[in-house]
C-alpha cells in the first residue's frame, strides 16, 4: 500500500476499507470467470465513485476487496452500491 495522500479543497487524507464480501450460506459459488467478472465489475463501479481498487482477491464463497475512497463519499452508501451493482451482473452473466 502506498503512502501518497490525496489532496481535497481543505482537507488531506488516505481513506481505505478492507471488504469482505460473502455468498449466501457461504455458498461454494465463485469459480475463476466469475471472480474475474466480479473484478471487473467492482473497478469500474469503483472508477464511477472516484474510487480506486487496490487489491482483489478471494476465494469460492467471499471476496477481499481494499479499496480506497474520498472522505465526502458515505462508506455504507458506497457497499450497499457494491453489492447491488455486482449481484445484479453477476445473475445476468451468470444465470
Amino acid at each position: 500500500m502506498s503512502t501518497i495522500y490525496r489532496k481535497g479543497f481543505r482537507s488531506v487524507y488516505k481513506l481505505t476499507a478492507h471488504l469482505v464480501f460473502v455468498t449466501k450460506y457461504r455458498k461454494k459459488a465463485i469459480t475463476n470467470p466469475v471472480m474475474s467478472r466480479l473484478q471487473e465489475i467492482f473497478k469500474n463501479t469503483l472508477d464511477k465513485w472516484g474510487c480506486s481498487l487496490i487489491e482483489f482477491n478471494g476465494e469460492s464463497d467471499h471476496v477481499h476487496l481494499l479499496i480506497e475512497y474520498k472522505p465526502d463519499i458515505a462508506l455504507s452508501v458506497l457497499i450497499a452500491n457494491l453489492k447491488t451493482v455486482s449481484s445484479r451482473l453477476i445473475r445476468k452473466d451468470f444465470p
